[in-house]
Formats: structure tokens, C-alpha cells, sequence
């Protein structure tokens, strides 16, 4: 029997309301939000999507790991007509988890279904820091060669899966998550219901997946093969229904930084002495600590493997303007490593916390795409902050956890652990989830936001998508 587990939690409503004229915005939220944990949830829910004709209106539950440290669950509630009498209107109501408490808890977002709320009024104005206990509930397995066992698989392969249903997959996606080992429920994300992809869930059902993008490595489920050790074949989506997500192979990401490279772009070819941070990222307690070298096991790397790995690497560094003299592939990662953690980053003022909380709200002056622009900023900008230093002892650290280790000092945990690439594929997801794939256009919000001008002039340097 599971002892229950205490969790803190913090909270926050983001939706559009009948009882107020301002659109999508956050309605609410408890004191120890950070700024930016609420514009990554805005974020989220923007990726949530729009709701199809014929598609039905239904509750529906979404996990996923933010860049900015927490875990966050969330409750989504239709709300009828918005405040102009369209239809659709949608409530968000998410939970910020430390990474450590979620997975003190089992990892399994189900089991925070009691937290979330879907009664919100004009009254609702602010919320409380949770505590709560949280009880995890008692698996009942499902009959062996079920659909839940086969996207189980998937899953604790590094796959995910969309899934084409006309109803939220909530039953489906408990017992799916009661079939993971606790490794892979500490990274999936899940989706019962969505209307887009955007946000790139492990699980996620949809009314269709006609017109929703997907990466270009989806596999058919119905080809997948379960056999330990053996890797599925690649095959683009072919619609019908379930399909799985391998990650991007190599070929893609270098083939992705070559057409990057093209550009000619190049960012802080040399050291530049540290200028002050102005209030800077949020490092509260969630933010997250570096991979636990001791929890990797010692695997031997081969020569060839250490050789891709370096290749890898030198093609990121000269794509960010970081020159490497010599042959790539006689490199060594981990110095190469070193170099990149120092070098790429950004050493200027940051918008303070007021700012940010001022380009949130849907009533400050300045166009909401502006302000939305200005907080892709800020977000992008943070992936270079350097907040997160290599730890003692990196040179000596297996190379797993060294390429763990370097995706988390650039806030990009995800980009390596989580997807389960290989340790040759990690240096060009780096790439791609480093370039700036929106708008730089100068915005007259720069005029009353000075680091925003920093901002623009540092991602100006920085390789596009």
C-alpha cells in the first residue's frame, strides 16, 4: 500500500471568462508564482489550440515539464461563451510542481486531479500556496497485448503517440501511465484532450489529426515492434489514428544546422567580461538542480562514438561564431563542452519582475502581439543566462551525463535526457532548440523596456530555424 505524500504546490487561472472583457489572460494566481512560470503557461495553453468545427466540448487534463523549472498540471474546463458571446471559451487551471516532489509522488499527474478546480469567478482575485496530500492510486493492470501496453512501450522507449478519439482519453491515458516505471513517468507529458500539437506531448489525444503538426519521424503504431533492444522503423504519419513519435534522427539535426550555417549568423565570438544582471532569471527552489552524475551508469564509449560526439559539437559551436582549431573528430567533448557552457551566454540587463508582470497583462499599453513578442524574448534570451554553471568535477563525468549535464546549464533539460537520444544526436538538438525560429522586429515597447534592446541585439546573433 502506497503511504500518501505531502506536496507543495503552487497555482494559478488563465482562461477567458464570461464576466470580464479582456480575452485570454491570467485571472489569478498564488504569491510564489514566478513571472515566468505564468508566461510559460500562457504559452502552453496558447499551444492548447483552437477547438474544431464538429469537435466536442469536454474537461480534459495536461502535463508537461516547463524550461522554467516546474512541472505543470493542468485542468482544463470549457467555459460556454466568453464575455462577447462566442463560443469555446476555455479555463486553465495549473498547478506548479518542483521536479523533485513530482517524482516524490510518483510522477504520475492523475493523482493531482483533486487539486484542480473549475468554478471561477469575478471575485476570484488571488489564490493560496497549496498543500495538499497527495495519494496515488492504486493501479489496476490492464489485459496484456492492450492499446494501453503498446503506447507503454512506446513511451518507455523515448516514442510518443497521438491518438485520434472523438472524447478525452483520460480512462486510456491512467492506465497507461500506471504501466510506467517511475524513470519515465518523471519526463513523459500527456495530453487527454487537445486541439494542437504545439505543445509536443508524449500522449496526446485529438478530434483529428488532419492539419495538426507533427515531426516528420512519426511512426505508425500498427508497425511498431515491441521487442526489447529493437528500434522501429522511421515512417512519416499516415493518419490513421495512433501513431509514434521516434526523435528526430541525426542526419535531420546536422541537416538542419548546415542550412542554419548557411546564414552566415555568428554570436559573441569572443569572451566579454560579465555585465550585471538586472533582477535576472527567477532561480527560486523550483528551477531545478544538475543531473545526479551517480545515478548514470558506467557504460564504455567507443572511439567512434566519442568522435561523432565531438563533431557534433564543433559544428555547434562554429554555428554560434566559437571557432575550434583542428581535426573534429580529435577533439575532446568535454573540453569542447566547457567552452560552449562558458561562451554562449548572455551577460546583460534583464527585464525585472514588474516588467514582466507589466507585458502579462492584457490592459498595459503596447499591442498584445508586441508584449507577446517581448516575452518570447525574454524566454529565448534565459535559455543563455548563466545561472546554471557545470558542476566540479564535469571533466571527469561519464559523457551521458556530461550531455546531460550541458542541455540543463542552457535551462534545455528535455533536450536530452527526456527524449532518450543518442549521445551523438544531443549536440544538434541543442542547436535546433537554441536558434530563434520568430520575429526580431524592433517594437516600440523597446523604448520602455532598455533590455529588451539587449535582448534583440543578442538573438540577432543567434542562428535562425
Amino acid at each position: 500500500m502506497t503511504r500518501p505524500v505531502e506536496i507543495r504546490y503552487e497555482q494559478a487561472v488563465y482562461g477567458s471568462f464570461p464576466f470580464w472583457d479582456r480575452g485570454y489572460a491570467i485571472l489569478a494566481h498564488s504569491p510564489g508564482c514566478q513571472p515566468e512560470w505564468l508566461v510559460s503557461l500562457r504559452a502552453a495553453c496558447q499551444h492548447f489550440g483552437e477547438r474544431p468545427p464538429g469537435a466536442s466540448e469536454a474537461n480534459a487534463l495536461f502535463a508537461l515539464k516547463l524550461d522554467a523549472g516546474p512541472w505543470l498540471i493542468v485542468g482544463v474546463n470549457p467555459q460556454g461563451e466568453d464575455d462577447r458571446g462566442r463560443p469555446g471559451a476555455l479555463a486553465f487551471h495549473a498547478l506548479f510542481l518542483a521536479p523533485d516532489d513530482y517524482r516524490r509522488a510518483g510522477g504520475n499527474p492523475f493523482d493531482f486531479a483533486s487539486f484542480l478546480r473549475n468554478d471561477w469567478t469575478a471575485e476570484t482575485q488571488t489564490l493560496p500556496t497549496g498543500i495538499g496530500l497527495v495519494e496515488p492510486a492504486e493501479p489496476s493492470p490492464p489485459p496484456a497485448g492492450s492499446q494501453a501496453e503498446s503506447i507503454a512501450a512506446i513511451l518507455g522507449r523515448g516514442g510518443r503517440v497521438a491518438l485520434q478519439t472523438p472524447a478525452p482519453i483520460d480512462a486510456l491515458a491512467r492506465q497507461v501511465w500506471s504501466l510506467l516505471p517511475l524513470s519515465v513517468r518523471g519526463r513523459a507529458s500527456v495530453a487527454t484532450w487537445a486541439f494542437g500539437n504545439g505543445n509536443q506531448f508524449d500522449l496526446v489525444a485529438l478530434p483529428r489529426l488532419t492539419g495538426v503538426e507533427f515531426d516528420a519521424s512519426y511512426v505508425d503504431l500498427t508497425r511498431f515492434d515491441a521487442t526489447p533492444g529493437k528500434v522501429p522503423a522511421n515512417h512519416h504519419q499516415t493518419g490513421r489514428g495512433i501513431t509514434l513519435l521516434k526523435r528526430a534522427m541525426p542526419i535531420l539535426g546536422l541537416a538542419a544546422l548546415l542550412l542554419g550555417a548557411a546564414l552566415g549568423i555568428v554570436l559573441r565570438p569572443e569572451h566579454h567580461e560579465a555585465a550585471p544582471m538586472t533582477d535576472g532569471p527567477a532561480t527560486a527552489s523550483l528551477a531545478g538542480t544538475a543531473p545526479d552524475a551517480s545515478s548514470y551508469q558506467a557504460e564504455a564509449t567507443s572511439p567512434d562514438e566519442m568522435n561523432r560526439v565531438a563533431e557534433g559539437l564543433v559544428i555547434l559551436a562554429e554555428q554560434f561564431g566559437i571557432k575550434v582549431a583542428g581535426d573534429p573528430a580529435s577533439q575532446d567533448p568535454a573540453a569542447l563542452m566547457t567552452t560552449l557552457a562558458d561562451r554562449l551566454r548572455y551577460r546583460g540587463p534583464w527585464l525585472s519582475s514588474a516588467e514582466l508582470a507589466e507585458l502579462q497583462d492584457e490592459s498595459a499599453p503596447g499591442s498584445s502581439r508586441d508584449r507577446g513578442l517581448a516575452l518570447e524574448w525574454h524566454m529565448q534570451t534565459r535559455r543563455f543566462a548563466p545561472d546554471r554553471a557545470l558542476p566540479a568535477g564535469f571533466q571527469n563525468g561519464p559523457l551521458r551525463w556530461q550531455l546531460d549535464t550541458l542541455a540543463w546549464s542552457f535551462h534545455l533539460d528535455d533536450e536530452s535526457t527526456a527524449l532518450r537520444r543518442s549521445p551523438a544526436e544531443i549536440p544538434h538538438a541543442l542547436a535546433h532548440a537554441l536558434a530563434v525560429d520568430f520575429s526580431l522586429r524592433e517594437t516600440p515597447l523597446v523604448a520602455n523596456h532598455p533590455a529588451l534592446a539587449d535582448y534583440r541585439k543578442f538573438l540577432s546573433r543567434i542562428p535562425r530555424r
